[in-house]
């Protein structure tokens, strides 16, 4: 019965603290992933420009607005419900975690988070970027009646992406 070390008693460290910190990690870049990847839409190709510029630094609170020109292809992505919706209109709106939206549609959503933004952010008034993604396809009509009702329902900070446009292209 003696305690003496023998080569079978071999200390193993603990690993499981190691693995939690592994797993909050990957959960942590999970979550931010989708998030960014809920900014943008595969489906709206920017119009290009000379002028353009990165995002210096994104906003939380900011606002990413989506229009696209009704295609074919993308109404058969749609259910028959939704492809009644957008029925007499040229262009659809995609707002990350909102469903399609018509351009009505968008402008009572517009005024509804413009409201609950200045209930939160009372007595400042609000003071949040809209991020204006068009389709390069898109009709300019169909690009300024959107941004102008972002100005009828308050806000006053639109800035409208595009891709940069390299030399020589």
């Amino acid at each position: 019965m003696s305690h003496g070390g023998g080569s079978d008693d071999i200390a193993e460290p603990d690993l499981t603290p190691l693995l939690d910190l592994v797993l909050q990690l990957l959960m942590f870049f999970i979550i931010n992933v989708n998030f960014v990847s809920e900014q943008v839409s595969a489906d709206i190709k920017l119009p290009s420009s000379e002028s353009a510029r990165p995002i210096s630094k994104a906003d939380p609170a900011a606002i990413f607005l989506g229009q696209k020109v009704k295609t074919l292809e993308y109404l058969n992505k749609l259910t028959d419900k939704e492809r009644a919706r957008f029925q007499n209109f040229d262009s659809i709106v995609l707002i990350p975690t909102q469903l399609p939206m018509t351009p009505p549609e968008a402008k009572a959503w517009l005024k509804d988070r413009h409201e609950s933004l200045s209930r939160f952010m009372a007595p400042k008034p609000v003071d949040t970027i809209i991020y204006f993604r068009p389709d390069a396809d898109l009709e300019y009509g169909e690009m300024v009646k959107l941004m102008t009702y972002c100005k009828v329902a308050g806000f006053t900070r639109i800035k409208v992406r595009a891709q940069m446009k390299r030399p020589g292209s």
